[in-house]
């Protein structure tokens, strides 16, 4: 996803109520940003979408598995390390394209 649609998911889903603001949510690399979360009250998972703090650009995710975060055992973690443009859906990008 383009930085500026990115940006614009956060602030979108940020305004949904039951959506908790995560200060400094960490991504599977390592990176820090800020979180959204939204708790499944069913269970005792947790989804939280990273962002970078500053320019909101989409860092990957995390999926905690007690009801405040602190527990720290996840279900899942992601990290997007790349973003390439491809011509079709389905298409895979060469070992060669250049990030976008």
């Amino acid at each position: 996803m383009p930085p500026k649609n990115s940006a614009a998911l956060y602030k979108a889903v940020a305004r949904i109520r039951g959506i908790k603001r995560i200060p400094d949510a960490v991504d599977a690399a390592g990176r820090h940003g800020v979180g959204i979360a939204r708790q499944d009250a069913r269970s005792a998972s947790r989804s939280e979408w990273i962002f970078d703090s500053e320019s909101l650009t989409h860092l990957g995710s995390r999926s905690p598995l007690d009801k405040d975060g602190t527990g720290m055992k996840l279900a899942g973690t992601n990290a997007i390390l790349r973003r390439t443009v491809v011509d079709k859906s389905g298409a895979r990008p060469s070992d060669t394209a250049a990030d976008s």
